[in-house]
Order: structure tokens, then C-alpha cells, then sequence
């Protein structure tokens, strides 16, 4: 990207020119991370936004979102948001369809998402046409229609939204709403994986391995170019969730095949890839937290600006299969596990007579339930095993564990201590939802 003159851009901003205004501000936040200046960056903002000038209203909507130089305040982005809206700008439409759909600063309301969404997407807004494509595949604020879902992916792919061309990738690979085409799927997901998502390299590695070297080359020769998306036909829905299978009744524990599409799948690993932070636990004696050696693995959890529409989505789903409230959830954490990480056994619930049990009992109650969805393929190792229990659960592409930590009075059950197995080779990326027997406060993050 061309630099801008910057003595231009600073004396065309001091002479009141809005544009001028908003790209000074642009480039102030675009600076090394040391480097940034989010005071002058929103000062250059309201310059502009005293004006009306759209991208720069939303700007300051963004800063207030992401506690970039600002107090994090959900209800002021809103309204800022909502101001741009009016004024026409397409990703302020985007972003409040986003604060509609997983309800933080407004209501939640899948409807009004939707159509945030369709405004967006009908300007040209890539994001939004792929979550519009996600409503439409979900039935989320209004019918379900998977042709017209396929043809917004589509249209988004050819502006290279990359979780787009995923969606795409896999409608290829499965002859679903579009021709069956391994090749082209595999040319979507490089291409999704080459600039920078990486769920595309997730989806890419896995159905290369089923490729010939010539299938391979032909694929990459074509993941150069725009995705092309032929007709879709009806084909029925996409996959749903599986029938629950019984794994045990001594720890109670459910499997769910088929849990997350493919798409939710690589969009959680991508949207948390840059976030992961060593793992945690809550010393039961002390009720401080800390990095300890039982437990190594990265863990991003997935709450605003980072809760959008598909993880909101998710949450509901799990509390339906749990049959237990969405509110008792804890945010949803997505966990990375490298070569030779693991979890070694031990217990999800608090027992009452540690000592530090008090801090997470405090926080919602006890952590009755655990729900566990595997979300890449793992070359070897990283199963979830109940050691006392002799149980053994391999890791499956979107397959959901769901165990309950607790007897059905309510006390600690000692069978329930799982260990996460070595990852041998590969990586395991894993969604964990902790479920407690009362609403998780939000102020516990």
C-alpha cells in the first residue's frame, strides 16, 4: 500500500477536510503497535464525525469496541454504529448486524441482524455477505434457503472473503448445492489459506491428503484465480447435528457427531488463532490462577468484539444439547494443543472442601457439565480419556462430548477426571464451554 504524504494529509486535516481528517486517523492506528496513537487517532475521528462523514463516525464506534484508546463501551459503539447507518456506510450496518445477532450493546435480535446484513451485503460488504449467507444456511432471523446462502458465499468469494471461499470449498468437495469437485475445493481452500486465513490451511491439508500430486497441481494452479461458482440446485440441507450416542452412564457422557458444520469449525480456529495465550488453571488451594505444567496448551476465549454471530449461534446450540441455560455457559474458550501438549487428569468441578474452591464457585456455582467439540483433524495422539472410568474418546472433526462433572444431586463426581491426551504429531484445536449450575456473571470474562 502506497504511503500517504503525510504533510499533506496533516495540512488538508488542519484546513477541516473530513476524508483528510479520517486517513490521518487511519494512519495513526496503522503504526507498529508501540507506535500507535489511539488519542490522536480519535481526535482525527471526531474531527471528522463532527462533519458526518460516515467511515469516520464508524472509526470511533471501532475504538469503542475494542478499548483502543478508549474505556470499552458496547452501548456508545452502538450508537455510533447506528449513526453511520443512517448516513449509508455499509460497515457500520455490518458491525451493528454483529451487536444484533450475539446481543452486547443492543438487543439481542436475530431478525434485526439479518436485515443489517442484507443492507450491508447489498452495498457490497464482503463479511456481511458471508454472514447473511450463515442466516440464510441456519434459518436464523427468517427462512432457511441454502441456494440463495450458496449464492451469497459466492459472491463473496469472488471479493476474497476467505471463510467464504471455505464454505464454498466444502460445498465442492461434497456435491452439495453445487457440482461435486474435489479439485476446485481444494483451489478454494489454498486460496483461502493464501491470504491469511487459516482455516483454509486446516481444510487444505486434509483433503490434499486424499489428492493425487496431479489433482494437487491443477488446484493450485487454479487457487491463482477468482473462485468460480456455478448454478446452485436444491440438495436439501446441509448435514445437521447427529443422533446423541451414549458413551457412559457412570461419568454421564453423550457424543454428538456432525456437532459444528466444517465452517464453524475453521471460522472458531481462525477467529481465535491470533488471540491464543498459555492455558491457566485455578490453584484449588489457593484460588489464584496460574500457568502450571499439567496443563500445556493456548486458550483464546471468545467474547466481544470476538462473540459474532456463528459463536452466538454455537452458544445456543449447546445450551439446547446440554438442556441446560445459555446464561450458565461460560464464554466459550478455543484451545490449542502442539506437539507433546496435553492436559493430565483432572476434574472440572470445584470441590467444596479445597480451599480455593470459593473463587469459582462464587462465579455462576458449580461447574456441573463440560461440552467439548474437536474441530481439525489430529495426526496422532490428543483423545480425551476418563482414566478412571477406562474410557477413551478420539478426536473427530466437529464431533461434540458433552459430560456431566456432577452426579444428579449435585455432588462431585470422581469418574468425571479426564485427562487431554499428548498430541503426538499434528495440532488439536478444541472448543470447551463449562457449564455451571447458575447464571456465569459476564464481569467474569
Amino acid at each position: 500500500m502506497q504511503q500517504p504524504d503525510l504533510d499533506t494529509l496533516r495540512r488538508d486535516a488542519q484546513h477541516g477536510i473530513a476524508a483528510a481528517q479520517y486517513n490521518l486517523g487511519v494512519w495513526h492506528l496503522r503504526q507498529k503497535a508501540a507506535d500507535a496513537d489511539y488519542d490522536a487517532a480519535r481526535e482525527a475521528f471526531q474531527a471528522a464525525a463532527e462533519q458526518d462523514f460516515a467511515p469516520a463516525v464508524s472509526a470511533l464506534g471501532y475504538l469503542y469496541l475494542r478499548a483502543q484508546g478508549v474505556e470499552y463501551d458496547a452501548g456508545c459503539a452502538a450508537d455510533l454504529f447506528a449513526r453511520a447507518a443512517d448516513l449509508g456506510f455499509a460497515e457500520a450496518r455490518y458491525r451493528l448486524g454483529e451487536m444484533r445477532a450475539a446481543g452486547y450493546g443492543l438487543t439481542q435480535d436475530p431478525t434485526a441482524a439479518r436485515q443489517a446484513f442484507q443492507l450491508a451485503a447489498e452495498q457490497g460488504h464482503p463479511a456481511a455477505m458471508t454472514q447473511l449467507a450463515y442466516c440464510l444456511l441456519h434459518g436464523l432471523g427468517g427462512e432457511t434457503d441454502p441456494i440463495a446462502a450458496t449464492r451469497w458465499y459466492g459472491t463473496a468469494a469472488q471479493k476474497n472473503e476467505p471463510r467464504a471461499m471455505c464454505a464454498l470449498g466444502w460445498r465442492y468437495e461434497h456435491g452439495h448445492t453445487l457440482e461435486s469437485d474435489p479439485i476446485q475445493a481444494l483451489a478454494c481452500y489454498l486460496r483461502a489459506g493464501t491470504i491469511g486465513y487459516y482455516g483454509g490451511t486446516v481444510a487444505g491439508n486434509r483433503l490434499a491428503l486424499q489428492l493425487e500430486d496431479s489433482q494437487i497441481a491443477t488446484a493450485q494452479i487454479r487457487s491463482q484465480s477468482p473462485v468460480p461458482v456455478g448454478p446452485p440446485f436444491d440438495t436439501g440441507p446441509p448435514p445437521g447435528t447427529g443422533e446423541p450416542h451414549i458413551v457412559s452412564w457412570r461419568p454421564r457422557c453423550v457424543t454428538f457427531s456432525n456437532f459444528l458444520s466444517q465452517d464453524e469449525c475453521l471460522h472458531l480456529i481462525s477467529v481465535a488463532r491470533p488471540f491464543v495465550r498459555p492455558s491457566q488453571v485455578l490453584m484449588r488451594a489457593t484460588g489464584e490462577r496460574t500457568v502450571h505444567p499439567a496443563r500445556r496448551s493456548s486458550n483464546a476465549r471468545l467474547v466481544e468484539p470476538l462473540r459474532d454471530l456463528v459463536v452466538w449461534n454455537i452458544e445456543q446450540r449447546l445450551a439446547r444439547y446440554a438442556m441446560l441455560p445459555a446464561v450458565n455457559g461460560e464464554p466459550i474458550t478455543i484451545l490449542r494443543y502442539g506437539p507433546g501438549d496435553e492436559y493430565r487428569p483432572h476434574a472440572d468441578y470445584y470441590n467444596p472442601d479445597d480451599e480455593g474452591a470459593h473463587v469459582g464457585l462464587r462465579q455462576g456455582g458449580q461447574r456441573i457439565a463440560t461440552f467439548l467439540v474437536y474441530l481439525n483433524p489430529v495426526e496422532s495422539g490428543g483423545s480425551t480419556d476418563f482414566p478412571d472410568a477406562g474410557l477413551t474418546v478420539p478426536p473427530q472433526p466437529g464431533t461434540g462430548l458433552l459430560f456431566f462433572n456432577c452426579l444428579p444431586d449435585g455432588s462431585p463426581d470422581p469418574l468425571s477426571v479426564h485427562a487431554g491426551t499428548p498430541v503426538i504429531s499434528g495440532e488439536k484445536w478444541l472448543l470447551s464451554r463449562w457449564i455451571r449450575t447458575g447464571t456465569y456473571p459476564l464481569s467474569a470474562g
